[in-house]
Formats: structure tokens, C-alpha cells, sequence
């Protein structure tokens, strides 16, 4: 269950940091046209979050949506400004910020903290146990390196989106 949570974790963090950091996707700006308070149907299920309406235009302005909509739960945006956002797909938006970015950056960490605490567990479990056979030296090190690059990419995350 461990590993297969941190696989999870790891995949979503990736893809979602892909087009935050506009890796991937189409980047452009969202233009604010109004918006709307949402609950549930978000990324972020049962909580409030906020609906916006606007229009999205390509950085070569080759792509061009009228009717997009951009799910985010920063409320902050102002009527008639302009967010970076990268197009997924039609009618997906990523908001494309730094802080953004280090947070889904931060979340495939975790995930990848949970699969190096997973796999040593799962291949050398049973030889571990057995004190005329101990596990190898990373066995207890791996984990424990991979569980602080997971806390310090988190403490940054948090930082960057209290700045942000």
C-alpha cells in the first residue's frame, strides 16, 4: 500500500509540475473577464475554491479560447488581470507560477520518499529479520535522506506560497 500510494503521488506531482513549470502543455496568459465561488467539482473536492471565466492566449498567439475557465483556489486574481497558465488539453489550465511549481514539485517528492521507504522494505524485508543476515547500509540511509529532501521541498513550498 505504501508503494503503490508513493507511485501515485510521484506520477501526479510530476505531470502537475510539468505544466506549472510549463514544461509541458501550452503556455500562455488567462485574461480574468469575472468569477465565481465554487464548491467540490475543483481540484480541490469539498472545500471551496474559486471559478474563473476569462479568455486564454497563447505566448504565439496561434491559440486563442474565449470560453476558458480556470479552476484555482487563490482568490487573489484581479478583474481584467493576466495569469500565466499553461493549456493541458481543451478547457484544462494549470496556473504557471513558481510557487505552484514547488508545490507539485514537493508532492512527487513525498511520493518518492514513500517508495524509497517501500522498496527496501519489500526486497530485503524477510533478510533483514534474520540476524545472521542483515539488510545492506543504505537500507536504514536511503529512506532517511529521501524523508529530508521530501521536508525541505515542502518547508520551500510553503514559503514560496506565503511570498506568493
Amino acid at each position: 500500500m505504501l508503494l503503490l500510494t508513493g507511485l501515485v503521488l510521484v506520477v501526479t506531482g510530476a505531470r502537475d509540475f510539468a505544466y506549472a513549470a510549463r514544461l509541458a502543455g501550452t503556455p500562455g496568459t488567462f485574461q480574468v473577464l469575472y468569477g465565481n465561488r465554487g464548491y467540490g467539482n475543483g481540484r480541490s473536492s469539498g472545500s471551496f475554491h474559486m471559478v474563473w471565466h476569462g479568455t486564454f492566449t497563447s505566448a504565439d498567439e496561434r491559440v486563442r479560447d474565449g470560453r476558458a475557465v480556470l479552476q484555482d483556489e487563490a482568490d487573489g486574481h484581479r478583474l481584467t488581470g493576466r495569469i500565466p497558465v499553461t493549456r493541458a488539453g481543451a478547457g484544462t489550465y494549470y496556473t504557471a507560477r513558481p510557487n505552484y511549481a514547488l508545490g507539485w514539485l514537493s508532492l512527487g517528492l513525498a511520493g518518492g520518499g514513500l517508495v524509497a521507504t517501500a522498496l527496501p522494505l519489500l526486497l530485503f524485508g524477510r533478510a533483514s529479520r534474520r540476524p545472521d543476515r542483515p539488510g545492506p547500509r543504505w537500507f536504514g540511509t536511503a529512506p532517511r535522506v529521501v524523508w529530508c529532501c521530501a521536508v525541505a521541498s515542502g518547508a520551500a513550498a510553503l514559503v514560496a506560497a506565503v511570498v506568493a
